[in-house]
C-alpha cells in the first residue's frame, strides 16, 4: 500500500513539474532590458498605447541588435577605426521592435533620442538579422587559401593567372603591365596577393576569379584609406591581405555569374563598380562575403527582369541601419563599421550604398559635385549607369557632376541637367596649359572643372545652366574672368583693379528687409566689390530704414557681410520700385 501512495506522489509531483516548465515555456517572463527611459517612452507613446515605460510588453517586444564581437575586434584592428568606434557607436542603440500591431520596425536610437525609424518587409528583416550576424564573417578561411598559403613567388603566380585568362577574359597591354608594377610595389613583394590569386585559381570559376583579380590588381595604387592629413594616407597595396583579397573577387565575380542581371552586366563596368573592394576611400575591411551572404537568399529566386527588386532591397537594407549625419569627421568610416556608428556624411551613405549594390552584382557608382554653385559645401550620392544612365535628382541643380571610376573622373553633367557652353577670352600673355573654372563656396573660389587653353580663349562644356550662377575663370599670368548665367545665357562682368563704378551706375538703397536678409538697427555691415585683385571694400551708408545705400554697377559682384544678411555674392540693376538683386 505504501508503495502505491509513494508511486501516486512521484506521479504528481512529475506532472507538477512538467506542468510548470509547460507554463514557464509557454509564457516566459520577459527579461527587464537595460533601455534608456526615453527609448521606453519613446516605444510606449508610439507602439504601445501610451502603456506605462516599464511595461513587460515592451521588454517582450525589443531585441536589441549588435554588431557581433568578432567584426568588432577586426574593425578595431585600425587604430583610426577604433577611436571611431569609441566616438561614434557607444552612443547609439539599435532595436528590432514587434509590436501588437504585427509589423517589424528598425529603430536607431543616439544618446536615448530617435534618429530612424523604420517599417521592415520579412526580407529585410532577414537581411538585417544576417548583416548582425557573425555567421558570414566567422566562417572558417577558404581550403583554398590555406593550401596557398606557404612560399610563393609572386610574380609568377601572376604569371601563370595571366596566362590562364581565355579569349572571354582579355586584359590590354596597358593593364598586364601595372598589375606587373603594383605585384612587385605591394607589401611584401606580393606575396598576400599571390596567396590569394593562386586560391582564385583552384576555386570556382577560376578563370573570371583570375581575370578579376589581375585587373583589380593593376588598379590597386589607385586606391587609398584618405585621411585630411594626406601624410597619414594608406595605399591598399600596403594594406590588402590575402583573405579580404580572395574573398572580394570570389564573391564579386559570383554574384555576376549566379544572378540574372549580373550576367548582363558590362566587363567595364563590372570591373570599374563591382569589383571595387572600397567605397571610395574609407578604410580597407573585409565586407564583401559578409555583405553578399546576408542578401543572398533574398535574392537568389529573382528572374532576369527583377533587377530592380533587387536594388531596392539593397538600397532599403542599407538604410534600415544607417542614415546621414554631417557632424561626422571627414575621414569615411569602413563599411563592417557602419554597422555600429549608423550614420555618415553623404560620402559615407554613398559609400556603403554603393557597396551593398555590389554584394547584390549591381554595378553601382559614386556621382558628385565638387562644391556647389548657389551655396556652401559639395554632395555625393548613388547612382547605377546601367539602369539609371547615371541621372539623379541630386544633380540637377549643379553646375558640373562627376562620376568616379579607378581610372578617371566621367563628366556626366550633360545627363544630370541642362548644360551650356562657357566661353571666355583671357588676357595677352597668358601662360599654363589649362584654365580653372570656379564657384564661390565657403568664402572663397573653388575649381570645379578644368580646361584647355587655345591661344587666348578657354571654353568650358556641359556646364549646369539650370540655376542662377556666378563662374569665376582663373589662369596663370592672367586676370580673372568673372560670368553670370542668368536663365541659360551667359553674362560677362566687369572685374577691374579698382573700385569705382561704371558709366551705368546708380545708386542702391537696399530695404530693411530684401533678398538678402534683414538688417538689424545695432549691426554694422559692409559692403564689398569684386576686383583683379579680390574683394575691396567699397562706400556705403546707413539709411533711415536701417538697411544701406551704396553706389552699385550693374555690370560688377558685391557682396554685404553682416548680421541676418546673406553673404553671398550679387549683382543689381534699377528698377521701378528700387533695386532689383539677382544672388547667386
Amino acid at each position: 500500500m505504501r508503495s502505491v501512495v509513494q508511486s501516486g506522489l512521484i506521479c504528481l509531483l512529475l506532472c507538477g513539474l512538467v506542468s510548470t516548465a509547460y507554463a514557464n515555456e509557454a509564457d516566459p517572463k520577459p527579461t527587464k532590458l537595460d533601455l534608456p527611459q526615453s527609448v521606453r517612452e519613446y516605444l510606449a507613446s508610439k507602439y504601445f498605447d501610451e502603456c506605462d515605460p516599464d511595461d513587460a510588453r515592451i521588454d517582450k517586444a525589443v531585441e536589441v541588435l549588435e554588431v557581433p564581437e568578432i567584426i568588432l575586434t577586426h574593425i578595431r584592428a585600425n587604430e583610426w577605426e577604433r577611436g571611431q568606434l569609441e566616438n561614434f557607436a557607444t552612443n547609439k542603440l539599435h532595436l528590432l521592435v514587434k509590436p501588437a500591431s504585427g509589423d517589424t520596425r528598425s529603430i536607431v536610437f543616439r544618446d536615448g533620442r530617435k534618429r530612424s525609424d523604420r517599417s521592415l518587409t520579412p526580407e529585410r528583416e532577414r537581411v538585417l538579422r544576417r548583416l548582425y550576424s557573425e555567421a558570414a564573417f566567422s566562417a572558417p578561411e577558404a581550403d583554398e587559401l590555406i593550401e596557398a598559403r606557404r612560399k610563393l613567388d609572386p610574380a609568377k603566380v601572376l604569371e601563370k593567372s595571366i596566362a590562364a585568362l581565355d579569349d572571354k577574359h582579355n586584359l590590354d597591354d596597358e593593364t598586364l603591365k601595372r598589375a606587373r608594377e603594383n605585384m612587385m610595389a605591394a607589401k611584401g613583394e606580393g606575396i598576400e596577393l599571390a596567396v590569394a590569386l593562386a586560391a582564385l585559381g583552384v576555386s570556382e570559376h577560376p578563370i573570371a576569379n583570375q581575370w578579376a583579380g589581375v585587373w583589380l590588381i593593376s588598379r590597386m595604387n589607385a586606391m587609398d584609406f584618405d585621411r585630411e592629413d594626406t601624410e597619414l594616407s594608406v595605399n591598399d597595396l600596403q594594406t590588402m591581405d590575402a583573405r579580404t583579397f580572395y574573398e572580394n573577387v570570389l564573391y564579386a565575380t559570383k554574384a555576376r555569374l549566379e544572378y540574372p542581371w549580373g550576367r548582363k552586366c558590362e566587363d567595364a563596368d563590372f570591373l570599374q563598380q563591382v569589383l571595387s573592394p572600397r567605397g571610395t576611400g574609407e578604410p580597407l575591411q573585409r565586407w564583401r562575403r559578409h555583405f553578399f551572404e546576408a542578401l543572398a537568399p533574398e535574392l537568389r529566386e529573382l528572374k532576369e527582369g527583377d533587377a530592380n527588386k533587387a536594388v531596392d532591397l539593397a538600397r532599403a537594407a542599407t538604410y534600415d541601419f544607417f542614415q546621414y549625419e554631417g557632424d561626422t569627421t571627414w575621414e569615411d568610416f569602413g563599411m563592417l563599421t557602419a554597422l555600429a556608428v549608423h550614420e555618415g556624411r553623404c560620402e559615407d551613405c554613398s559609400n556603403v550604398e554603393n557597396c551593398m549594390l555590389r554584394a547584390a552584382g549591381l554595378p553601382a557608382a559614386q556621382a558628385f559635385t565638387p562644391w556647389w554653385g548657389a551655396g556652401d559645401g559639395n554632395h555625393a550620392w548613388t547612382v547605377i549607369p546601367s539602369i539609371d544612365g547615371g541621372k539623379n535628382g541630386n544633380g540637377g541643380k549643379a553646375v558640373k557632376v562627376y562620376l568616379k571610376t579607378w581610372d578617371k573622373l566621367e563628366d556626366i553633367t550633360g545627363v544630370n541637367t541642362e548644360v551650356m557652353e562657357v566661353n571666355v577670352e583671357l588676357d595677352e600673355g597668358v601662360s599654363g596649359e589649362k584654365a580653372a573654372l570656379c564657384v564661390w563656396n565657403h568664402d572663397e573660389w573653388r575649381v570645379v572643372a578644368r580646361s584647355k587653353i587655345e591661344g587666348r580663349n578657354v571654353t568650358f562644356k556641359d556646364v549646369g545652366r539650370r540655376r542662377n550662377f556666378v563662374l569665376c575663370v582663373q589662369a596663370d599670368d592672367s586676370t580673372d574672368r568673372l560670368v553670370t548665367l542668368i536663365e541659360g545665357k551667359q553674362v560677362d562682368l566687369a572685374n577691374p583693379a579698382g573700385t569705382e563704378a561704371g558709366k551705368d551706375a546708380f545708386e542702391c538703397e537696399l530695404e530693411k528687409a530684401c533678398d538678402l536678409g534683414e538688417f538689424q538697427p545695432d549691426e554694422e555691415y559692409t559692403v564689398y566689390v569684386h576686383t583683379s585683385a579680390g574683394w575691396q571694400e567699397v562706400d556705403s551708408t546707413r539709411v533711415s530704414t536701417g538697411a544701406i545705400s551704396f553706389t552699385c554697377d550693374p555690370q560688377r559682384l558685391y557682396r554685404v557681410i553682416g548680421a541676418g544678411i546673406n553673404s553671398r555674392p550679387f549683382t543689381a540693376k534699377a528698377g521701378s520700385d528700387g533695386p532689383v538683386l539677382t544672388r547667386y
